[in-house]
């Protein structure tokens, strides 16, 4: 029973072990990446100041966790707790040889820790590539900053607690001794030979007792995993995808090709890796991480005056994933529902370039979802609002419904130059591709007026109707003459009532005197040929009279000779 409780003791401090050395990994690729920034960029620099920002985070996590943070150094590693955290053979960047060429063996940050100490640190150690050895090291600098909650424990702090020059017994000086003589030797390498000889007899009984299981065992449940066995697995797993991974390998990246120097084929490869990894996020539905890339890249467009060779390798990656590929995987993600990936796809969204317009409209006819169509409209309509022509061809599409999805779009921008694009909708065989051409000249105002005159005539009465209200309303008084010459046209009596009501309703909407007298002699004037047609013509006359008086027209002691037992309007 003791040793239960023990073993499980080890294996829960085993695990606190393995969180710490995780955590201090990640801090540990901070702190060395920020060290590097500084070397690289002065100190107001705005990559500096985004690398400070995360090194902060991570510390503030870190001792939210933990008291102190604690390294050893060796010449070319860093330790915690025994373990490595992290190795550098290269003596102009390791971060560890760094430490230790100037005597320090362990340096501790403790909670507390103020960043201002953090900031102060980064100097020193940025100075001590700089100082004349024969006048300074690293552990001066340290030592006259007086921190208060960094120390460094040094070489001779270290002898002192517990190294021993001095051997205390012949044994320990045997040990010792660099040189050896054969029979040493021969018995030193006769006990590693048993020694090993021992592990693999160990080893072949474990195989053993697998292979030939207890009673009642099967050979698959004798190797099966156990429980901590399937855990660490699944750690491991997280841990290659985990967001501060990849957050880290696109700053690497990133960094990588803003030093490539002048050479095209460095900056083709690296475009063709980034394209590479994006691409493959997508396909695997893994967005989020293809727009922290795609971030990233955006971001330092932004913040870094770039060269050219720069900002046409940045370029080439946002526009390459705004193509049709990447387009058609955001598709694929928004057909299958994609509420799990909704955030990260309107992210992708809205980090698309130009390039992305003949796909997202292409897009935009195959969605079945209103919810994603609405989405796509409004990207659609920022990446176009200074230029519409990319829309235009879409507008001869075969698929009426294809044609209706562009003009809401070209409705949500509101381009002074749409009147243009739509003139070959005016005939359109679809009465609803044009009665939606139509509501969208209505917003277009005056610059629509020449189009909307056409639909007057259209083959539709209920076109012909909305029509008429609508150009009433843009051009006010100059609808005046065009709607006169249809209402007092032969045959507009036989219309059907609608219709006439409709363009009677328009007069009075011009608000001009000039349709006032007209107005009153239909009114007043009967007819016993096709009485009933005629009379509906004398109320839609009375009731747009009445408007005239009652609403926004003329003053109503203008208004004379009102047809008595008018009903209401036919409106």
């Amino acid at each position: 029973m003791v040793a239960n409780v023990e073993e499980k003791a080890d294996v829960f401090e085993d695990r606190l072990i393995q969180e710490g050395v995780k955590s201090t990994k990640a801090l540990i690729q901070t702190l060395l990446q920020t060290m590097k920034a500084y070397r690289l960029y002065d100190s107001n620099h705005p990559v500096l100041t985004k690398y400070l920002d995360r090194l902060k985070k991570d510390f503030d996590h870190y001792f939210d966790e933990f008291d102190s943070f604690s390294l050893q150094v060796g010449e070319h590693k860093l330790f915690y707790l025994g373990k490595v955290v992290y190795e550098s053979e290269d003596v102009k960047e390791s971060l560890a040889f760094l430490f230790y060429k100037d005597g320090i063996r362990e340096i501790q940050f403790f909670r507390g820790l103020q960043f201002k100490e953090v900031v102060d640190f980064l100097e020193i150690v940025r100075k001590a590539d700089f100082v004349n050895r024969m006048e300074d090291d690293l552990v001066t600098l340290i030592w006259e900053k007086d921190f208060s909650h960094i120390t460094i424990t040094t070489l001779d702090e270290f002898l002192e607690e517990g190294a021993s020059l001095v051997p205390a017994s012949m044994e320990d000086l045997d040990r010792g001794l660099e040189y050896k003589p054969p029979e040493a030797e021969a018995v030193e390498e006769k006990a590693e030979e048993k020694e090993a000889e021992e592990a693999h007899v160990v080893e072949a009984e474990g195989l053993k007792e697998v292979l030939s299981p207890p009673p009642g065992y099967s050979l698959v449940q004798a190797c099966q995993l156990t429980a901590d066995e399937i855990e660490e697995i699944r750690r491991k797993v997280e841990r290659e995808h985990e967001p501060d991974y990849i957050s880290v390998l696109i700053d690497n990246l990133i960094e990588i090709l803003l030093h490539l120097g002048e050479d095209m084929d460095a900056y083709e490869n690296m475009i063709s890796y980034f394209e590479r990894t994006i691409e493959s996020f997508l396909e695997q539905k893994e967005v989020a991480k293809a727009v922290m890339i795609l971030n990233s890249l955006s971001g330092t467009m932004e913040s870094i005056a770039l060269k050219d060779k720069q900002i046409f390798a940045v370029r080439r990656i946002l526009e390459t994933m705004s193509g049709a590929r990447p387009v058609q995987f955001l598709g694929k993600m928004m057909k299958s529902n994609g509420e799990k990936e909704s955030e990260s796809i309107t992210q992708y969204l809205q980090l698309l370039t130009r390039q992305a317009v003949d796909p997202l409209c292409q897009l935009l006819i195959e969605l079945d979802s209103a919810r994603w169509r609405r989405t796509v409209s409004d990207h659609l309509a920022e990446l176009c609002r200074q230029d519409i022509q990319p829309l235009s061809k879409f507008l001869s599409n075969p698929n009426p419904f294809a044609i209706s999805q562009i003009l809401y779009v070209l409705g949500k921008i509101g381009h002074p130059q749409t009147a243009k694009y739509l003139k070959g909708l005016v005939t359109h065989a679809d009465p609803r591709v044009r009665e939606e051409t139509l509501q969208l000249l209505g917003k277009l105002g005056e610059k629509g007026k020449e189009l909307v005159l056409k639909f007057l005539n259209d083959p539709s009465p209920s076109i012909r109707a909305k029509a008429s209200l609508i150009l009433a309303r843009i051009v006010k008084e100059e609808a005046v003459k065009p709607l006169l010459q249809i209402v007092l046209s032969e045959d507009f009596y036989k219309r059907d009532l609608n219709e006439k009501a409709s363009f009677f309703r328009a007069l009075s909407e011009t608000g001009s005197k000039e349709v006032i007298p007209i107005l009153e002699k239909i009114a007043k004037t009967k007819r016993w040929f096709q009485k009933g047609k005629w009379d509906e013509m004398r109320l839609c006359a009375a009731n747009a009279l009445k408007f005239m008086a009652t609403g926004q027209g003329t003053n109503p002691s203008q208004v004379k000779g009102k047809p008595r037992g008018m009903g209401p309007s036919p409106q």
